[in-house]
This record gives structure tokens, sequence and C-alpha cells, in this order.
């Protein structure tokens, strides 16, 4: 099952990302005559006896009268729905952790550029959605296990990103100061350095700010694939800059990305 919670759109402060289009999907599932509930009889440890809208049971777990074993029991029961009812609960899920996972999104992400940020909050998300199929419902502490496994994606991705963008500062500076990129790309293209793909790559994601992930998503290719074909094309066309293969003065004939 895919659920689609990224926006096109990206915010350094969770405006327009993968939380907030979860957050906005949640909204309308707790909302109106017949909002997503839980039976409290079924919760137990403490619930209201009564139909409680997951809005109103957010509210519950963060409060101060609730104990290890109802937060436990109301996440066993909550990831069975997701696991047997639909796409309503997964989202009805990430609608209930979102105070730990928009927490966990700002300390992951702090200091990194807002495209990073939008493919950390999003791989973030998704592992948090994946793990609710997998997670082990008889051991305790079921929401930091999920939240644990959502910031071990969040990491990997931030890793991946800050080391492309340490390797484009390895750049000549007169290429980052006087150079207008989106020809050194071309340029790059015509001597056979990069691909026309991998120019488009680096142009969508480097100079147009657009998250790889979705980008990835956009091309049918995995965002995985992309990093490792990114950081490549980087590492050749900073050496071929380096070694003067690239030339950076536009007095040559120029090129674009066709095909």
């Amino acid at each position: 099952m895919v659920l689609e919670l990224q926006d096109s759109t990206t915010s350094k402060h969770f405006n327009d990302n993968a939380l907030s289009a979860a957050n906005r999907a949640f909204q309308l599932l707790v909302t109106g005559p017949s909002p997503l509930s839980v039976d409290g009889r079924s919760i137990g440890h403490g619930a209201p006896v009564r139909l409680i809208d997951l809005g109103e049971l957010k509210t519950l777990l963060l409060g101060p009268q609730a104990g290890d074993e109802l937060k436990d029991a109301v996440w066993a029961h909550l990831v069975r729905r997701s696991r047997c009812d639909g796409p309503a609960w997964v989202i009805g899920c990430v609608g209930v952790a979102m105070p730990g996972l928009k927490n966990l999104a700002s300390r992951t992400s702090q200091g990194c550029p807002v495209h990073v940020v939008d493919d950390i909050v999003s791989e973030m998300v998704t592992n948090f959605v994946a793990q609710l199929g997998r997670i082990d419902l008889d051991r305790p502490n079921i929401l930091p296990r999920l939240l644990m496994w959502a910031r071990k994606g969040a990491l990997q991705v931030r890793a991946r990103e800050l080391a492309s963008v340490e390797l484009c500062g390895e750049m000549p500076e007169q290429v980052a100061m006087t150079g207008e990129p989106f020809l050194v790309l071309a340029e790059a293209v015509r001597c056979r350095v990069i691909t026309s793909d991998e120019a488009k790559l680096i142009n969508a994601t480097r100079l147009e700010g657009q998250a790889l992930r979705a980008y990835a998503a956009r091309s049918g290719v995995p965002a995985d694939r992309l990093y490792r074909r990114r950081r490549a094309a980087e590492a050749r066309l900073a050496r071929a800059i380096e070694e003067g293969q690239v030339s950076v003065s536009y007095d040559g004939p120029g090129s674009s990305f066709g095909g």
C-alpha cells in the first residue's frame, strides 16, 4: 500500500511537506459527524468507556494521566486497525503520532537546506508507515520503537544528502562565485563528463531545490539509485572543472540538455 503524503512544494518549517499533508488528511478524518474513532471499552487501562475520536485520543495520550500501559494498549489497537482496516487507519496512526514526529523532524533536520529537510521528513514518514506492518505488538514501548525506525530513516537521508552537499562545496571557488551553474552543466554534457539525465537531475535537485525523493517518484527511479547517480556525476563534474576539461568561461559553443 502506498500513501501519497508528499506535497509538491517544500518548507523548512514543515508547513508544506509530508507531515503537513498527513496532518491535513488526519484533520479531515477526525472532523464532521462521523470522525474516525475507537471504542474505549476495547482499550481498557483507564480509557473512557465510550467512543473516542482520534483527535481526542491524541490529546489523551499527551496528558499526564496517560501511563505506559494505556499508551501501549492504544497503539496496539491502532496498529492492528492500520493492518486490517485500510489507509484511513494508517493516516490515523500518523496523526496520533504527530507530536512525536514533528519533534523528530525538527531535531533530525536542524541546520539542513530546505530541499534536504523535505527529503528527511518524507523518509521519516515513509519509515514510520512501513513499520506499522512489522512492529512487534507484544513488546512494550510501541510508539517509541516506531519513532526509532522513523529516526533511522531520517538520519540515513540526512547523511546522504549532506555528504552530497559537501561534495558540491569542493568545486572550484570561481564556479560557485562567478559561473552560471546551468551553463556549467550544459558544458559538462557537451564534453561528455556527465549525461543529459545526470545534468537534469543535478539541475532539478540542486539548482531548483526540488526534493530528490519527489524527483525520484516522478521519474520512476528509486531514490537510493538517484542519490548514488548524483553523487558520482557531481564527483566527475568537480574533477573535470578542476582539471580544466569543462570550460566555465562560456566563450565556446554552448549546449542544451537535449534528449
